[in-house]
């Protein structure tokens, strides 16, 4: 405080230092007024007040290693994390709270996993991301290692290195299934992996759901081979947009005519493709197509262009063409998002590749079999479990494609669903009798002491013999009541189906419906939460570009990890990371 002077010399003021304020100082004012400043005094909020901030007690944290130019594995020494724990009981490690949020998840896990090469480091990456539905039926995805490997990058080594992953989580006993690529040596790995889960009794159906096949590879292939059949109208569309864009007065002249000569919305940009992303060359066809009339415009005054100008004959080709890759570009979108359920939608957007496919392409179709076979069982079954299609959309879609024979394929899938229905059922009546041993356990404890203490004498009511008929009675009312009763699966088949193409967040509607089928709910959570692409996994490699950089390639692979797992995590929690590495990554 300091004293001021008054003009009037009965009054005494004085001013606070640090925020400003003007106080009477007469001692018969006494110092209850002053209370307000001292939450502030020294910039340190009073204890009383204090609300922990999670975020600035991190920055702290970072401040005090760089500052000090600490090792970052300080944080992870036993003796700072007690610190910590003693001083800011609320403060914790955001690895140890992915840790909890997948020891508490309801359901099992699903995994995604894939290999990068940094061409900065010509190091070997594997990625492994995990989704499952929380216990608020939302869908969750966390990237919970980018390593590393060591070689040989073979089958066994990366099946080892996966299952030290799970293990180091804890979640090695809550696998329900792994996507994956078509590269080799992932049939090794897979392989595997199922000896040691069923080692470990971690294996549903005998892994006949474990594997999944990525998607979007499978369309890639199939897509690359068909544009492979029309290189050269689409490499004078290519050069020809090239030539337009490449000068500037070029560009303005062209979006020029458009707009005043044909009327067309310039907002549309000629586009154009990126080397090995078939998803852009068909942006680039749609986009010719739109400008077609400008194109021919633009052919007829300028004889350099003239060799990029397209014939009627080959416009219809590329008409067509675009046609056919609209389909593969619509459910490659639908396939590619990670953050809704995508197993559900899969069936129904294989089957229109597939049709259009049998439709348009003559001859054998021998190669299309063994795309269909292979999605087939785990597809068709998470469609079943969508409300909008259920059994008769299945069956509708089988026959288009083996007309008589699709009953066959059909019951094969039902009774696929139907074996992994019963286990878990089996599964979620061992948990609640063993809830249900537990909680009795006290109760058979206070009803024997209760006969004990009134000296109740029991009685035989067996009528003699050694043979005791309880058991086997208790198996045939179970066996009687499952033949009487319906299943739960069965009740949810008889019911009407939704609008075909009603919007519906079937998370949502499985959430509501769970108090009704709380077995078959299980059964949906784990099923759903099945990524049918390893685009999780691969985006996580756009990061690792920008991590490891030619300025940036003396990173220490675990300093790699922790850097795009943290990205990850943040963006789950909905935070920017905009500027976050520049604050907390030296």
């Amino acid at each position: 405080m300091t004293k001021l002077e008054c003009e009037n010399k009965n009054e005494l003021k004085a001013q606070c230092n640090h925020c400003k304020t003007i106080f009477s100082a007469k001692s018969s004012s006494g110092t209850s007024h002053l209370r307000p400043t001292q939450p502030s005094l020294g910039g340190v909020p009073f204890i009383k007040n204090y609300k922990f901030d999670a975020d600035k007690c991190r920055q702290a944290v970072s401040t005090f290693l760089v500052y000090s130019k600490h090792a970052f594995r300080t944080v992870e020494e036993p003796g700072f994390r007690y610190m910590m724990r003693i001083s800011s009981p609320n403060f914790k490690n955001i690895r140890r709270s992915v840790e909890e949020k997948l020891a508490k998840a309801p359901g099992l896990i699903c995994l995604t996993s894939d290999n990068w090469n940094s061409e900065h480091t010509n190091d070997e990456y594997i990625c492994i991301s995990t989704h499952w539905v929380d216990k608020d039926w939302k869908l969750q995805k966390r990237i919970i290692r980018f390593r590393a490997l060591f070689p040989p990058y073979d089958g066994l080594n990366i099946a080892d290195e996966l299952v030290l992953c799970l293990s180091q989580w804890g979640i090695d006993k809550k696998i329900f299934s792994i996507t994956l690529d078509n590269a080799s040596y992932n049939d090794v790995m897979v392989s595997c992996l199922k000896n040691h889960f069923r080692a470990n009794r971690a294996i549903l159906c005998d892994g006949a759901f474990f594997q999944v096949r990525c998607c979007a590879h499978i369309l890639n292939l199939i897509v690359k081979a068909g544009l492979e059949l029309a290189d050269d109208v689409v490499g004078k569309i290519r050069n020809g947009i090239k030539y337009i864009k490449k000068l500037r007065i070029h560009r303005k002249r062209f979006y020029d005519v458009a707009d005043k000569s044909f009327h067309l919305n310039v907002t549309k940009k000629l586009r154009q493709d990126v080397c090995g992303g078939w998803n852009s060359t068909y942006l680039v066809l749609e986009s010719s197509l739109y400008y077609k009339d400008v194109l021919d415009y633009w052919g007829q005054r300028d004889k350099d262009y003239q060799i990029f100008v397209l014939s009627n004959e080959e416009y219809r080709n590329v008409a067509i063409l675009c046609k056919f890759l609209k389909v593969f570009y619509d459910v490659t979108c639908v396939f590619s998002g990670s953050n809704y359920p995508t197993a559900n939608l899969y069936f129904r957007g294989v089957w229109k590749v597939h049709k259009l496919l049998l439709d348009t392409v003559k001859g054998p179709h021998s190669f299309l079999t063994p795309m269909w076979a292979e999605y087939s069982l785990i597809l068709s079954c998470a469609a079943i479990l969508d409300p909008r299609y259920k059994l008769n959309y299945v069956q509708y879609c089988f026959t288009t494609i083996y007309g008589i024979h699709a009953s066959d394929f059909v019951e094969t899938i039902l009774s696929n669903l139907r074996l992994l229905f019963d286990e878990y059922v089996k599964r979620s009546k061992s948990t609640s009798s063993s809830l249900a041993k537990s909680s009795n356990v006290s109760d058979k404890n206070l009803v024997d002491s209760s006969l004990d203490k009134h000296n109740v004498n029991s009685v035989d009511f067996g009528f003699g013999g050694d043979f005791d008929e309880s058991d086997d009675y208790k198996r045939y009312l179970n066996e009687s009541s499952t033949m009487s009763e319906k299943s739960q699966l069965d009740i949810y088949l008889e019911e009407p189906t939704l609008e075909l193409n009603s919007q519906i967040d079937v998370l949502d509607y499985w959430s509501k419906s769970s108090v009704i089928y709380n077995e078959l709910s299980l059964l949906v959570r784990d099923l759903l939460a099945i990524p049918i692409s390893t685009v999780a996994s691969e985006s996580a490699f756009s990061m690792g570009k920008k991590v490891i950089t030619p300025l940036r390639s003396s990173l220490k692979p675990k300093m790699v990890q922790a850097i795009v797992c943290l990205d990850d995590w943040m963006r789950a929690k909905g935070l920017s990371t905009g500027n976050y590495y520049s604050r907390f990554i030296v």
